[in-house]
């Protein structure tokens, strides 16, 4: 009887081991449970707030489109650039803009001109002013680069009309990107 009473206390206490141990694995399993739930929760909230950061990022690259899209020069998108191209454009365009109007009082602008001679020894010398510049600041550049002029009495043509030295391009119509032509006059 004593035998059978050890092997009843023995088989008691294995299963009251096997309980207490199934009662540990039961717990340890349910917070392992709540464990996989919070971080599928936790997964779920970053996956939103990755979606969000990905529709701010659309719109700051649509923003950064429609900016390109007003570069001037560049409406017809037949160039191919990248955006970051394009970005680069738009913040090259921005820093003119502040030069220009550090430089540029109110009504100025910039004016690119193109100096050509009757004897060809002069061939597309491109010079930028002020449209409020006079003429002859314009011509006193070209004489620094080709100094044989300096000497000789000359006179100049825009749109078949002869520039006043002395009056500003503005008041001689010259506009951006037109053609100068220098004549000698041959006084011999």
């Amino acid at each position: 009887m004593d035998f059978i009473n050890d092997d009843s206390i023995k088989l008691n206490n294995e299963k009251t081991t096997k309980f207490d141990d199934n009662l540990l694995l039961r717990k340890e399993n349910e917070e392992y449970k709540n464990k996989i739930y919070n971080l599928e929760k936790y997964i779920k909230e970053l996956e939103i707030k990755c979606r969000e950061k990905d529709n701010i990022i659309k719109e700051q690259k649509l923003k950064i489109e429609k900016l390109y899209n007003k570069v001037k020069g560049y409406e017809n998108n037949s160039h191919n650039f990248s955006l970051n191209d394009r970005y680069r454009i738009s913040e090259l365009e921005n820093e003119l803009n502040i030069y220009k109007s550090y430089f540029l009082s109110p009504g100025e602008k910039l004016i690119s001109v193109i100096f050509i001679s009757i004897d060809q020894i002069v061939n597309n010398f491109k010079v930028i002013a002020k449209n409020t510049d006079k003429f002859s600041k314009l011509e006193d550049i070209l004489y620094e680069k080709y100094p044989k002029y300096k000497d000789t009495e000359n006179y100049f043509i825009v749109n078949g009309k002869k520039i006043n030295r002395n009056r500003t391009l503005e008041d001689n119509k010259i506009k951006n990107n037109d053609i100068l032509t220098l004549s000698i006059n041959d006084i011999d």
